[in-house]
């Protein structure tokens, strides 16, 4: 983990959830092949890096002040795993979207983000993994240029604090 003055920054935790939500459906496609959905690739040798990955998105989620829905949706989600509760996994996945939806309305920043995210439903009826590989990018997109800004004002706010001392 990074350190500053001993104390690992959040910034780069939440850059690195990001990063790995980014890059891990890409990952399991690679080395699989394409199944229908992520939530098949609870099934293959990749399960781990499928919990994990929504774990620690999950947790980046419920840092954030009007995430803790989706979060909570997503744990759900890959609790009960699309093979053995199919019905259930489905409504959470469905519930998971639409809270996330919900989210990117409630901010008034950005609001291109949710043009594109109501934009991907669209890929859904083509291919689900296909929808969720989109919504996936334009998500952690959004988050990363959420977390980018927040970092810049943060490092004006302490350059100017030093600056007036």
């Amino acid at each position: 983990m990074i350190q500053v003055n001993g104390v690992v920054r959040e910034f780069h935790v939440k850059v690195f959830a990001i990063f790995l939500s980014l890059i891990y459906p890409f990952i399991m496609i690679y080395n699989i092949g394409i199944l229908d959905s992520l939530s098949q690739y609870w099934t293959t040798e990749f399960q781990p890096l499928f919990i994990i990955s929504n774990i620690i998105c999950s947790y980046f989620f419920f840092s954030l002040k009007n995430w803790k829905i989706p979060s909570f949706f997503l744990m759900l989600l890959t609790s009960f795993s699309w093979a053995d509760y199919q019905l259930f996994h489905n409504i959470f996945a469905v519930c998971f979207y639409f809270s996330c939806l919900y989210c990117l309305f409630k901010i008034n920043r950005y609001k291109f983000f949710r043009i594109l995210y109501m934009i991907s439903i669209l890929a859904y009826p083509y291919s689900i993994l296909l929808g969720e590989i989109i919504t996936i990018l334009i998500l952690s997109s959004f988050h990363l240029k959420i977390l980018l800004y927040k970092e810049k004002l943060e490092k004006r706010n302490t350059l100017n604090k030093k600056t007036n001392t």
